[in-house]
């Protein structure tokens, strides 16, 4: 699985969406795959088409609606073995793709990289995840299995996704950025 699929929804954390981008491209060049990374937008702005420009990215432009359901656009709309959603707050870290890339091939079939757990690692698996979730990645086959996003969500897609996850026993990988890991499944 060397090819992944990052989409972000561009309308949370706008102001950042430069510093997430750089972050991605630091990310890749650590690793050997191939990175499409789509842009989510409801008004391309000329700082996105030079964001976009700057970083090899792909503006796909959809009407303003929950995020599960601009998510689910695309995600239907690609054909890659996995798929990557990043919040444009996010910066991930330098090896985030190499990680993601020997989890899914491994063992897990989704990572999810999320802030500090403010619960016990024991405790917070049953809060289902832990602290906000800032990028999910995930099979494609289980994507599917379990539906894709709830259409009707916005800020908790993310995390109602990787509930409905785990419930079906879909093993789920949990990293915070400063490395620190959890087994939430």
């Amino acid at each position: 699985m060397k090819h992944f699929c990052v989409i972000i929804d561009t309308r949370r954390g706008y102001a950042r969406l430069g510093r997430c981008l750089r972050a991605i491209a630091t990310a890749v060049t650590n690793d050997q795959g191939s990175v499409d990374i789509i842009l989510v937008a409801d008004r391309v702005r000329s700082r996105l088409v030079t964001l976009a420009d700057q970083h090899g990215a792909s503006i796909i432009k959809l009407p303003a609606g929950p995020r599960g359901q601009r998510y689910n656009t695309i995600a239907n709309s690609v054909q890659t073995e996995a798929l990557v959603f990043i919040d444009a707050t996010a910066e991930v870290p330098p090896a985030w793709f190499m990680q993601i890339e020997d989890a899914l091939h491994d063992y897990w079939n989704a990572v999810i990289l999320t802030t500090q757990s403010r619960f016990p690692p024991w405790l917070a698996r049953f809060y289902h995840p832990a602290g906000r979730t800032l990028a999910l990645a995930i099979k494609r086959t289980w994507f599917e299995r379990v539906g894709g996003f709830d259409p009707d969500l916005d800020n908790e897609a993310e995390r109602d996704l990787v509930g409905r996850l785990m419930a079906c026993h879909a093993r789920v990988l949990q990293l915070t950025p400063n490395g620190d890991t959890q087994h939430p499944s």
